[in-house]
C-alpha cells in the first residue's frame, strides 16, 4: 500500500504493456532459436518457453515450502495451470485456428493429465481427519524422475522436419538476450502488476478474499498467458501448445516434485476441487484439439470455463 490512486492508474496499465512487449521480444528469440538451431517448435515451446515462463513458480514454491506453507506449493501450481489452458490457450484460440494436435503434443498433454491424476490420487489417500493430506519425500522423487525422464526422451526424439519455415533473422546471440531479458522482465513486472492491482482493488473497497482469489491468482500467470497471445499473433499454435502442455509437466511434476524432495509438506485436501478442475480444463482441452468439428469453439468455452473457475474461487473466498 501507499501508492496514490493516480500513480495505480498509470502503472498497472504500463506493468501489463511491458509484460505484452516483454512476451514478444522472449517469443522471437525461442523461434529465432529455433530457426538457428534448426530445433523443433514443439521443443522450443515445451521447454524453452515453458521453463522460462514458469520461473516465478520455482521462486514462489521453494519459498513456500521452506516456510511450511503447503497450501501454496500446491494452490500456486494448480491455479496456474488452469490459467494457463483456460486463458492461455483459450485467448490464443480467440485469435487463431489451431490444427488438429500432432501426436507429441498429445503425448505431452497425457503425461501432464496423469500428473495431475496421480497428484489427486495422493490428496484422496493421504487425507487424514485434519482436513489435510501430505506430500512425502518418496512420492516428490517419483514425480521428479519422471519429469526428468520424460524430457529427456522428449529432447532426444525431436525432430524439427514437420515444422513451418521460420521468418527470422535475429542473430543467435542477441535471440538469447532477448529469452534471458524478456522472461525477466515478465516476471519482475506481472509481479509489479499484481501488487499494484493489490493496490488499486483495496483503495476501491474490493474484498481482499476476492482480489487473492482473481487478481493474484491469474497474475502468476501472466508471463504464460502473454506468450501464448504473443504465439498467436506470430501465427505459431505449436508454440501455445508446446508452452501450455510443457508448463503443466514442468510445473506438476517437476516443481511440486522439487518442492517435496527439498521438504515433505501437507496441504489442505479441499485443494482435491482444484485438482480436478484441472484435470476436467485438460481433458477439455484435448478434446478440442483432437475433434475438428468442435475446435472453433475451443477458445470462448476455454475463457467461459475460466470464468467459471474465476467465480468458484471467489465464492469459496467470500
Amino acid at each position: 500500500m501507499g501508492h496514490s490512486l493516480l500513480f495505480l492508474l498509470v502503472a498497472l496499465p504500463v506493468s501489463l504493456a511491458i509484460v505484452v512487449i516483454a512476451a514478444n521480444f522472449f517469443l522471437n528469440g525461442a523461434v529465432s532459436v529455433a530457426h538457428s538451431l534448426s530445433l523443433p517448435e514443439f521443443l522450443v515451446g515445451s521447454v524453452i518457453v515453458a521453463v522460462g515462463t514458469s520461473a516465478p513458480e520455482v521462486a514462489i514454491n521453494v519459498s513456500a515450502v521452506l516456510g511450511g506453507a503447503g497450501d501454496i506449493v500446491v494452490s500456486n501450481i494448480i491455479g496456474s495451470n488452469i490459467v494457463n489452458i483456460a486463458l492461455g490457450t483459450g485467448l490464443a484460440g480467440l485469435i487463431l485456428s489451431f490444427d488438429r494436435a500432432r501426436k507429441e503434443y498429445s503425448r505431452t498433454l497425457w503425461v501432464g493429465l496423469l500428473g495431475a491424476l496421480a497428484l489427486l490420487a495422493n490428496t484422496v489417500l493421504t487425507a487424514n481427519p485434519g482436513g489435510s493430506s501430505h506430500y512425502s519425500g518418496l512420492t516428490a522423487l517419483i514425480f521428479l524422475v519422471v519429469f526428468v525422464l520424460f524430457m529427456y526422451n522428449s529432447i532426444k526424439s525431436a525432430n524439427a522436419d514437420d515444422d513451418d519455415e521460420f521468418d527470422t533473422d535475429v542473430p543467435l546471440l542477441i535471440a538469447v538476450v532477448f529469452i534471458v531479458l524478456g522472461a525477466a522482465a515478465m516476471a519482475f513486472f506481472s509481479r509489479q502488476a499484481v501488487i499494484y492491482a493489490v493496490d488499486l482493488s483495496h483503495i476501491m473497497g474490493i474484498p481482499e478474499a476476492v482480489i487473492g482469489a482473481t487478481v493474484v491468482a491469474a497474475g502468476g500467470s501472466l508471463p504464460e498467458v502473454s506468450s501464448c497471445i504473443a504465439a498467436a499473433r506470430i501465427r505459431r499454435p505449436n508454440l501455445i501448445l508446446g508452452n501450455i502442455a510443457g508448463s503443466q509437466i514442468f510445473n506438476v511434476l517437476g516443481i511440486i516434485g522439487l518442492s517435496g524432495v527439498i521438504r515433505p509438506f501437507h496441504y489442505s485436501t479441499i485443494l482435491g476441487v482444484d485438482i480436478a478442475i484441472l484435470i476436467g480444463i485438460t481433458l477439455l482441452l484435448m478434446l478440442f484439439i483432437q475433434v475438428n468439428k468442435i475446435r472453433r469453439f475451443m477458445g470462448p468455452v476455454l475463457v467461459l470455463s475460466y470464468g467459471i473457475y474465476a467465480t468458484y474461487l471467489v465464492a469459496v473466498a467470500t
